[in-house]
């Protein structure tokens, strides 16, 4: 008789640790489906950024008019820019826009010109923070200017047909200070060289321009 109970008590222990062998193991599957779905579904990070502008900017410039004449301009600028990441995890951007500047000066003569600018630009993003409300962006480029309209009001003088270009191209570089949606911005710009085109022009800006 007490073999057979012996065995009856050994065999329900049996099952009992089967049963518990099994809940452990089916609660480790889980927990295992779990944890990879939770890494596949884990979003990428992502840059915070704005792809369109516009801004204002102000521009003390030099005009050479010939080989040694030099004219003083003060111009105010309108633009936009739209800017394309060009590097999916990198905040590197490809940044295309177009302006309008309107130029006067008071020195030898009543100088006003309207003159429309096309500008790309590459720019890159460093993030201070982690919270990337904060960047500083050094960029480099080129643009196209036409000018519209060049007149000495003074004389009535139509300066494109004293011998002013109307078109050329320049190289500018600079860098910008963002704050989320807002931004400052200072740069250079200079008409690459060409003793065959007056005026050759040379500026130094500071613009403010906001994002969306």
């Amino acid at each position: 008789m007490n073999t057979t109970r012996n065995k009856m008590a050994l065999f329900v222990m049996l099952c009992l640790s089967l049963n518990v062998q099994a809940q452990f193991d089916d609660s480790y599957d889980v927990e295992d489906w779990s944890l990879d779905l939770e890494e596949e579904e884990a979003p990428k990070p992502q840059h915070k950024e704005y792809k369109n502008a516009v801004y204002l900017q102000y521009s003390p410039a030099r005009y050479k008019i010939d080989d040694e004449s030099l004219l003083r301009f003060n111009e105010f600028q309108i633009g936009y820019n739209r800017s394309i990441q060009v590097i999916e995890d990198l905040p590197y951007f490809v940044e295309a826009g177009a302006g309008i500047k309107f130029s006067w000066t008071k020195e030898t003569m009543e100088g006003r010109l309207i003159t429309f600018r096309i500008p790309v630009n590459v720019l890159y993003k460093i993030y201070p923070w982690k919270q990337k409300d904060y960047a500083i962006a050094p960029f480099a480029g080129a643009s196209c200017r036409i000018i519209a309209m060049a007149r000495d009001c003074s004389s009535d003088t139509n300066l494109c047909d004293m011998g002013w270009g109307r078109f050329q191209i320049a190289w500018q570089a600079g860098v910008r200070f963002y704050l989320n949606r807002y931004f400052l911005g200072i740069s250079y710009s200079r008409d690459f060289r060409d003793s065959s085109k007056y005026p050759s022009v040379r500026e130094c800006s500071v613009h403010f321009g906001l994002c969306f």
